[in-house]
C-alpha cells in the first residue's frame, strides 16, 4: 500500500465500509419522501450522551435541544444571523458599554409570564455557570446583569463587546426557569429520542402547542447515514472531516450533501515540549512542508480551502497581518529548505525521537495522518497516530468559530492550552478586550496574531469543514456560516 497517496488509505477503508452499506441497502425499505409536518432528525455525536441541556460543554445533540427549547435573549435565523428571541429590539449606547434589550410578551412552558427580573437573574448564573467553560474569556468584559422595568434589562460592560450579540445567540446561552424554557418549542422524551413541537398561544392567550413535530436522535455517523438510507431519518447534522468518507460509501447523492461556509481553526497545535520542538526553526519546517492542497484534495472536497493565517485573511475588523514568508514559495522548495532545517538539527543534536499526533478516530483521521506522515517522511522526520487521551505532542485542532473576532482564535492557542506559546500575546488579547475603542482593540489583536504567527504554535491547514445530509423538499435548511441549522426552521417555509 502507498502510503504517500492517501487514496490508497481512502479505497481499502471505503471498499469495506461499501460491503457494509449495500448489506444495509439490501435489507432496507427506503422512502424517500419527506413529511415536513413529521421531521426526524439525527445528530451525529462521537460517543452519543443522554440528552442534557445542563451539560458545560453541551453535546452537539444537547445544544440543538436547548437552542430549540430554551431562549436566550437572541438567536440566530436559519440563515446564521442575529435575531430576536426573548428580547423583539435592543440598543447599544454609544460608548459600547450599555447593550439595553426589550423583552417580548411571552410565557415561560409552565404558563408563567416572563419578566425581566427573572431574565436577568437567570442570565447572571448563567454567565457564572459557563464561565468554567469556553466563553471564559469574553464574559471576563460582562460586569453586571440589571432589570430595568418589567421589560427591560441591560448588560453593562467594563470595556466596549462588539461581538456580544454573537455570543449572546449561541445555544449555551438559552435560559430556562426549574427546568422549564420558554420556547420556541417544547420537547418530551419519545424513547431514546426526543420529539419537540412549535409553541403558540390560543384567543385567550394560553399556551399551545402546534401539531406538526421535530423528533431528534443522536448516534454515530454510521448509524446517522444508516438510518437516513433506510428512510428512518430526514436530516444528519453535525457532519465532520473524521466521517466524510462515509458520505462516499453510503453512495448519498451529491444534492443531498450540504456544506457550511464555516470559519474557525483547523490544523496542528504544538503541545508538546522537548529539546526538537522547542525550536523554533524546527516547528516551522513542519509547517512548511505540510501540502495543503495535495492533502485536501484526497478527500475530493470542493467547498475545502487551506489556510495559511491563523484569523483568516477575510474576517471584517482584523488587521492586515504577514503570511509567513515561504508561502509563496513552491512546495517542493519548500520541502528541500525544512528537510536542510531538520538535518542540520541532528547533526548536531542526534536523532529525532517519534512525534505524537493526536489525530480524531474514523476514515477522515487516517486519511489525513497519512497524508501528514508522508509530508512528515519527505523531511526526515516520523510520526505517530495517537488518540486525543494518549500523550501527544501535536494535536489536531478542529473547531469552529463563535464570534467573528480574531480574539476567539487567538484564545484557542493561549498558554491556557499549550506549553508553546507567547505570555505577550496573551497580554496583548487581554488589553485588547479591555480596550476603549474599537481602533485600539484591533491594533492590539493584530500585534497579537503577529506575535503568536511568528512563534509557529500552531499551524493552519484549512477552514473547518462542516456538512450535513437533508433530503430534498426539506423545508427550512440551509447552508450557513454558523454550521447550525435550529430546529425551529425545519418542516418550514422560511423564504
Amino acid at each position: 500500500m502507498d502510503c504517500a497517496t492517501g487514496r490508497s488509505v481512502y479505497g481499502e477503508y471505503m471498499m469495506r465500509l461499501f460491503t457494509l452499506t449495500l448489506a444495509i441497502l439490501l435489507l432496507a425499505g427506503c422512502s424517500k419522501g419527506v413529511d415536513n409536518e413529521r421531521v426526524r432528525v439525527d445528530v451525529i455525536e462521537g460517543k452519543p450522551r443522554a440528552f442534557n441541556i445542563s451539560a458545560i460543554p453541551l453535546p452537539p445533540a444537547s445544544a440543538y435541544l436547548r437552542g430549540a427549547t430554551a431562549q436566550g435573549l437572541v438567536t440566530f435565523d436559519n440563515k446564521g444571523r442575529v435575531a430576536p428571541a426573548l428580547a423583539n429590539r435592543w440598543i447599544v449606547t454609544d460608548d459600547g458599554l450599555s447593550y439595553i434589550f426589550r423583552l417580548n410578551k411571552t410565557r415561560w412552558n409552565d404558563g408563567r409570564e416572563v419578566t425581566s427580573n427573572e431574565v436577568a437573574d437567570l442570565l447572571a448564573s448563567r454567565i457564572r455557570e459557563l464561565r468554567k467553560g469556553r466563553f471564559n474569556s469574553e464574559l471576563a468584559v460582562i460586569d453586571r446583569v440589571v432589570p430595568m422595568t418589567g421589560k427591560v434589562i441591560e448588560i453593562r460592560l467594563k470595556a466596549p463587546m462588539p461581538y456580544l450579540l454573537e455570543m449572546m445567540a449561541q445555544p449555551e446561552f438559552g435560559l430556562a426557569r426549574r427546568g422549564f424554557g420558554s420556547g420556541p418549542m417544547q420537547a418530551k422524551r419519545l424513547g431514546d429520542a426526543m420529539q419537540l413541537r412549535m409553541r403558540g398561544t390560543d384567543e385567550k392567550g394560553d399556551n399551545i402547542l402546534e401539531p406538526e413535530t421535530v423528533t431528534v436522535r443522536n448516534s454515530t455517523a454510521a448509524v446517522a447515514l444508516a438510518r437516513y438510507i433506510e428512510g428512518q431519518s430526514d436530516l444528519v447534522e453535525g457532519g465532520r472531516f473524521e466521517d466524510f468518507p462515509l458520505l462516499d460509501a453510503a453512495q448519498i447523492n451529491g444534492n443531498e450533501i450540504h456544506f457550511d461556509p464555516v470559519p474557525g481553526l483547523f490544523g496542528l497545535l504544538f503541545v508538546g515540549s522537548g529539546p526538537f520542538l522547542s525550536s523554533r526553526d524546527n516547528r516551522d519546517a513542519i509547517a512548511m512542508a505540510i501540502d495543503r492542497p495535495k492533502l485536501l484534495t484526497a478527500f475530493d472536497i470542493v467547498a475545502w480551502r487551506e489556510t495559511l493565517t491563523l484569523v483568516p485573511e477575510s474576517l471584517p475588523n482584523r488587521l492586515a497581518a504577514p503570511r509567513p514568508e515561504w508561502a509563496s514559495q513552491q512546495i517542493d522548495n519548500r520541502k528541500a529548505r525544512a528537510g536542510t532545517i531538520i538535518r542540520q538539527w541532528k547533526s548536531s543534536n542526534g536523532q529525532v525521537r517519534v512525534l505524537r499526533v493526536a489525530v480524531p478516530r474514523g476514515y477522515g483521521g487516517r486519511i489525513f495522518f497519512a497524508r501528514l506522515r508522508a509530508d512528515m517522511a519527505s523531511i526526515g522526520l516520523d510520526v505517530e497516530r495517537v488518540t486525543i487521551d494518549r500523550p501527544h505532542d501535536l494535536r489536531l485542532i478542529d473547531r469552529t468559530a463563535d464570534q467573528s473576532s480574531p480574539a476567539w482564535y487567538l484564545d484557542q492557542l493561549s498558554c491556557t492550552v499549550s506549553a508553546i506559546c507567547s505570555r505577550d500575546a496573551d497580554r496583548l488579547v487581554f488589553d485588547a478586550r479591555m480596550a476603549g475603542t474599537i481602533e485600539q482593540r484591533a491594533q492590539l489583536l493584530a500585534q497579537a496574531e503577529a506575535e503568536l504567527q511568528e512563534m509557529r504554535n500552531f499551524i493552519p491547514i484549512a477552514n473547518p469543514l462542516r456538512w450535513s445530509v437533508a433530503r430534498p423538499g426539506l423545508l427550512g435548511h440551509a447552508a450557513n456560516g454558523r454550521g447550525w441549522h435550529l430546529l425551529q426552521y425545519l418542516g418550514r417555509d422560511t423564504t
